[in-house]
């Protein structure tokens, strides 16, 4: 995740902060640069001295705010001096961003991005930093709670967590990274407009994402689905995560849609989101079909893309394949993948459904 960071920054450095639990200490978990992980330098002044940070300004404003902090100019901001200025100056960097890891609200520690001369952070640019930090620290609590529990319960609220940081960051990023391409193919072309556009669209998707992963970590039902049913949610998030791209997107339903439960609709949403994500990141389609239908007391969800496609029986299930067969197992339904390379791929769930209102 710090790479993902560093390469969509186009970072100097990325590095990952924690303090301990009783917050005396802070210590660098990780740190990448050029998008690789590499060892931690022991000539930063926080590793040469560990009190160090609690004497740097910056730091102290971090906590005492739980926001971001941005130095635009090492060399004029009144918070860097000493032997952190002259550390930054050695390496290079002329700006820095840092974000909080918040737990319940607390700092629990923070991403620091530092870049040579470059423009100013834009808004966005802070927002979507923000969003992966947050899910850098839901997946440091998952290894926690890994560690801390062996007990069947916390075990499947482990499962839960990581199919619900896949199912809503890392695909919610998926489309905030095809914004930001659809982005910078815009500005090449000079289209300054259709440019802002796709940024506009990226930080709203970082902002969902980021909102649907807090939601997640309470167990709250997806907001898309207070606001609208399955499939009008399910439309809508496709269409906003391919707006503007090479991807079409077809929608049909056929039969009157009963009242699923809950759980279900969110299952079902998941797993379409899933398969768009695989299509974005893989399969360079150029047409992305969803169909829905019920008939004969049978529920049934398929999409389908005209992509590269995979043999099926050559495919290792990733976690967003086996979190699809977990959940049409919870539902007691059937998944159904046929893909051959070439010829793309279709993806079917297929439920028992009486048509009536179930609990």
């Amino acid at each position: 995740m710090l790479s993902t960071i560093g390469r969509l920054l186009k970072a100097q450095s990325v590095t990952l902060w924690l303090f301990g639990e009783s917050a005396d200490s802070l210590v660098l978990r990780l740190m990448a640069e050029g998008g690789k992980l590499v060892s931690p330098d022991p000539e930063h002044p926080f590793m040469k001295d560990r009190l160090f940070w609690k004497k740097n300004p910056a730091i102290q404003e971090l906590l005492f705010t739980a926001g971001p902090i941005v130095c635009e100019d090492i060399d004029t901001d009144p918070r860097v001096d000493g032997e952190w200025h002259e550390y930054l100056k050695r390496k290079g960097a002329k700006r820095f961003l840092g974000v909080p890891l918040l737990v319940g609200g607390q700092v629990r520690g923070f991403v620091g991005i530092r870049h040579p001369d470059r423009a100013a952070y834009r808004p966005e640019e802070i927002e979507l930093t923000q969003a992966l930090a947050h899910q850098v620290m839901l997946a440091i609590q998952l290894n926690e709670f890994a560690e801390q529990h062996q007990r069947a319960a916390v075990f499947e609220e482990r499962n839960r967590m990581a199919r619900d940081i896949h199912d809503t960051l890392a695909q919610g990023f998926t489309g905030v990274i095809v914004q930001l391409e659809a982005a910078e193919d815009a500005f090449s072309c000079g289209c300054r407009k259709e440019a802002n556009e796709h940024l506009h669209r990226a930080g709203e998707l970082a902002r969902r994402s980021l909102s649907e992963a807090r939601r997640s970590v309470h167990a709250l039902r997806p907001q898309a689905l207070q606001e609208h049913n399955f499939w009008d949610a399910l439309k809508g998030i496709i269409k906003n995560t391919t707006f503007g791209t090479a991807l079409h997107t077809k929608f049909e339903a056929q039969g009157k849609l009963p009242e699923l439960p809950r759980p279900w609709q969110e299952n079902l949403l998941h797993i379409g989101q899933e398969a768009l994500t695989n299509t974005l990141k893989y399969a360079h389609a150029r047409n992305f079909e969803t169909r829905l239908s019920y008939k004969a007391k049978e529920l049934s969800l398929e999409l389908r893309d005209d992509g590269d496609g995979f043999k099926v029986k050559e495919r290792h299930d990733g976690v967003g394949l086996t979190g699809m067969r977990e959940r049409v197992e919870q539902m007691g339904g059937e998944l159904k993948i046929i893909s051959s390379r070439g010829k793309g791929t279709k993806i079917t769930v297929v439920l028992p459904c009486n048509g009536e209102s179930m609990p």
